[in-house]
């Protein structure tokens, strides 16, 4: 079935498919171009599965797809910045003319919703890596999976490795010490520059934080927060190996506490590490109390809107809209005590680290 004469029935009516199956409608304006595009430079698309209801077809598979080209065709969707009405009568005539693989079925109706259901059941989506791969496969890709495989710190470190889903943990880390954006479009375009070049250069500027991770810490469930501290200490491996059991115990306990659902891990961890390698003394109390907050708000005085005041800036708030953390870090030592508590704005207590949101 040519594109026009899809469209014409879906007009017409003798095309419905918004029938009681179907989902909504879920494609990005951005996957509906794709669509157009893929139209326009010849490349097939999925078969349109139809089902057979008298002189009426009903869209069993293609819905999406088919609203694409609607939209298009109707002038409210651009492609290439161009409505369907402005576009050229030679791009028009490749759409138009344009062949649809359809496969039309019927039956009782038990088969319908068979067929539907196997439709949207067998078939599994590519993860994000395996797309990759199969656009950007090359000598770099191959040189990663090898890594990630061989690679005694990234095996122990990742543990099983489904659908490529180390390899883009990976990718994710090299594109921030890029100092590029992780998402897919951008780790896509790295790709595309760099499929047929040697791995080998990324592998050493990543691996040496992958075995910093491997020579402190034991659970790995925090690697993004270790990946960032391997950034920021790496000079500081050898010392923080000497307390790596001490450390590791702190953050187990850290980590099997309600304070972790409380509070920002990064810092909470952070904090943890560097009191235990510079053997701070800390208060056993780590974190203010609900009755810690009431107190220091007490003998604090509010304006007439019942506003309280930032210790750290000009602006008054509301009793919620203020946190209570310490003036002197916890972590060098300062005690959670009222005499070493503030009220921060939210704004101004993520600036210096976050604490506990009370």
């Amino acid at each position: 079935m040519k594109v026009k004469e899809l469209y014409n029935q879906i007009v017409d009516g003798k095309i419905t498919s918004d029938i009681e199956l179907q989902r909504e409608i879920i494609y990005t304006k951005e996957k509906q171009k794709l669509v157009i595009d893929s139209i326009i430079r010849k490349i097939p698309l999925p078969a349109f599965y139809f089902w057979k209801r008298g002189t009426k077809l009903e869209v069993l598979d293609g819905k999406q797809r088919i609203e694409a080209i609607k939209l298009f065709k109707q002038n409210l969707l651009e492609y290439n910045d161009t409505l369907w009405r402005d576009t050229n009568s030679r791009l028009q005539k490749i759409v138009d003319d344009t062949e649809l693989k359809t496969i039309i079925t019927s039956g009782p109706d038990s088969l319908k919703r068979e067929i539907f259901r196997r439709i949207n059941t067998l078939g599994e989506a590519l993860s994000k890596y395996e797309v990759l791969n199969g656009l950007h496969h090359g000598q770099y890709l191959r040189g990663l999976k090898t890594y990630v495989t061989n690679d005694n710190a990234a095996v122990e470190i990742f543990g099983g490795n489904k659908r490529g889903g180390n390899q883009y943990k990976i990718l994710n880390k090299i594109m921030i010490l890029n100092r590029k954006d992780q998402n897919f479009g951008e780790i896509s375009e790295y790709l595309k520059r760099n499929k047929n070049k040697s791995f080998n250069q990324d592998k050493t500027k990543v691996g040496k934080y992958i075995k910093f991770i491997f020579s402190i810490f034991e659970n790995y469930k925090e690697f993004d927060i270790y990946f960032d501290l391997a950034k920021k200490y790496l000079n500081d491996r050898s010392i923080w190996s000497q307390k790596k059991d001490i450390i590791n115990k702190n953050i187990t306990k850290y980590l099997k506490s309600d304070y972790s659902k409380l509070t920002d891990k990064s810092k909470e961890i952070e904090d943890i590490i560097i009191t235990t390698v510079k053997n701070i003394s800390t208060d056993p109390k780590r974190l203010f109390t609900v009755d810690d907050k009431k107190n220091l708000l007490r003998d604090t005085q509010k304006n007439d809107d019942g506003k309280y005041p930032c210790c750290d800036c000009p602006n008054q708030f509301l009793e919620d809209e203020l946190t209570v953390d310490h003036k002197k870090p916890w972590s060098k030592g300062g005690p959670t005590v009222l005499s070493n508590a503030q009220l921060l704005c939210r704004p101004c207590n993520s600036k210096k680290g976050n604490k506990y949101f009370i």
